[in-house]
């Protein structure tokens, strides 16, 4: 059996996103995720859930 593939979907890899903010209560804690590629750079993009801020450290799992 082949696994159909949705070209509308865009590819998903898993990243740990650790927020950097010093304020933020998540601060240094790495999150690990699944996160789906952009049309343009970053390729991958986080959100902090508890401060609402951007995560650009983000690295493979």
């Amino acid at each position: 059996m082949t696994a159909q593939v949705d070209e509308d979907v865009p590819p998903s890899t898993k990243l740990k996103a650790t927020c950097r903010t010093e304020a933020c209560q998540m601060n240094g804690e790495p999150i690990t995720g699944t996160y789906f590629a952009n049309a343009e750079p970053p390729t991958y993009r986080g959100w902090c859930g508890e401060c609402d801020r951007p995560i650009t450290d983000l690295v493979p799992v």
